[in-house]
């Protein structure tokens, strides 16, 4: 099932402002506690074709053609979030996309890279079954989505779509909870091999800015990270 239409529809509307937030250094979730980790467990990239899913704003793209990636094709469903990632950063290709219907050739990339999107979806079957197909062999689909056990702490085992309202109230999404076990069954039907799983913690940094968060999100985990290899 493809991300919620009203959802795409908040991140159109707030497509300058998700930059903006994304772009200032002070949302703690993202760069101290799952961006370090999802950095610190990519593959080399020299030279490689890289495919990121659910870009937004397209500042990870832009970090990823910097570690030396020869090629960066970002995708979002969110036609003004990929606007704003064209007109800032007018050397990577950004296309408007659904990831569950990728528009790309077999055997197209090196890496696929996800931050935060996934949980947009009710199930990962079609992802994944996308995600196989566009890689090469030996290919790595990298990802981050929320943590079941943070996210879902009420019904932990009844999946379910959570309405939510971030932004002061401003910016409603629409995400979905789903147990541990689901994931892994979509995972484990899919043809990929796990090579990494990690529960981020803060980085000690974060300390420094923020003690409550550090404490809190170094006891609780709030995402999870898979790294997946296609063989073939």
């Amino acid at each position: 099932m493809p991300s919620d239409k009203n959802t795409i529809q908040s991140y159109n509307q707030y497509a300058v402002k998700w930059a903006e937030r994304m772009r200032s250094g002070k949302n703690l979730f993202h760069f101290f506690l799952e961006k370090p980790a999802m950095y610190k467990m990519l593959p080399g990239l020299k030279g490689k074709a890289v495919l990121c899913l659910g870009c937004g704003s397209g500042e990870e793209c832009q970090h990823l053609k910097s570690l030396g990636a020869g090629k960066v094709i970002g995708i979002d469903a969110a036609q003004k979030l990929i606007a704003v990632a064209k007109k800032s950063y007018p050397d990577i290709e950004f296309q408007t996309m659904s990831m569950e219907n990728l528009k790309f050739f077999d055997r197209t990339f090196d890496l696929i890279y996800s931050s935060l999107a996934l949980h947009y979806l009710r199930t990962w079957k079609r992802v994944l079954k996308q995600a196989y197909r566009v890689l090469k062999k030996d290919g790595v689909f990298l990802f981050s989505t929320h943590s079941p056990f943070m996210w879902g702490r009420e019904n932990y085992f009844q999946e379910r779509k959570i309405n939510d309202v971030w932004f002061d109230g401003e910016f409603k999404v629409s995400y979905y909870h789903r147990p541990l076990a689901s994931m892994m069954r979509d995972i484990l039907n899919s043809g990929f091999v796990i090579l990494d799983f990690q529960e981020p913690i803060p980085i000690r940094s974060s300390q420094k800015i923020d003690s409550d968060f550090f404490k809190t999100y170094s006891s609780v985990p709030n995402f999870i990270i898979f790294k997946l290899k296609k063989e073939e």
